[in-house]
């Protein structure tokens, strides 16, 4: 398990950490909330079309592989509201209403995605405030609690200072994260 997480570590910070520099590197602070709009110009891409409509597609799959991992307490709780136990799983009373709660609950997602321009933005105060602490500093904390590493070891500080340095960081992007929404939210119309 440790070997993975080290693994785990490895790639995404080797990954997202390439990525943002290179594209702060490439467009500095002019580079747009959404990765894909820097590659167009006046409505033009500036990259050969069949490598954008790769990274759309990738995109696409990324999105779906994330809703459904995210969107699973909600849809444990409308399963729970609106299926039947005594029917099997596959029966058309069970997956009728899945399907229904499901689609809906996307739909109102991506409609209130769609209202929201700044939607980048809160997906950034998203991250910052949800998905941050829960990728690293909580499993640093968990495995300090479970596995009690002596307080004179290495380990023990190591988790100790990831848990600390990405809260901390975490905070700081809430706050940017934030701020962005403040000044974009002056130049919101719906549609």
């Amino acid at each position: 398990m440790f070997k993975g997480l080290c693994l785990c570590y490895a790639v995404v910070v080797t990954t997202f950490f390439s990525v943002a520099t290179a594209g702060y590197w490439a467009f500095g602070n002019a580079a747009q909330g959404l990765l894909l709009n820097n590659f167009m110009v006046d409505g033009k891409p500036v990259i050969p079309v069949w490598l954008l409509l790769m990274a759309e597609l990738f995109t696409l799959v990324q999105l779906s592989a994330t809703a459904t991992v995210y969107l699973q307490p909600t849809n444990e709780v409308l399963e729970g509201l609106l299926s039947d136990p005594k029917a099997g799983q596959y029966a058309a009373r069970n997956v009728v209403p899945r399907l229904v709660s499901r689609t809906l609950a996307v739909a109102f997602g991506t409609t209130i995605a769609a209202m929201i321009p700044f939607f980048g933005d809160m997906n950034a105060l998203i991250g910052a405030f949800g998905f941050m602490p829960l990728d690293f500093a909580v499993p640093a904390l968990f495995y300090n609690l479970t596995f009690k590493p002596s307080k004179k070891g290495f380990v023990f500080w190591l988790n100790t200072a990831i848990a600390v340095v990405f809260s901390a960081v975490a905070v700081v992007a809430s706050v940017a994260a934030v701020r962005q929404i403040v000044l974009d939210a002056g130049t919101y119309k719906l549609f």
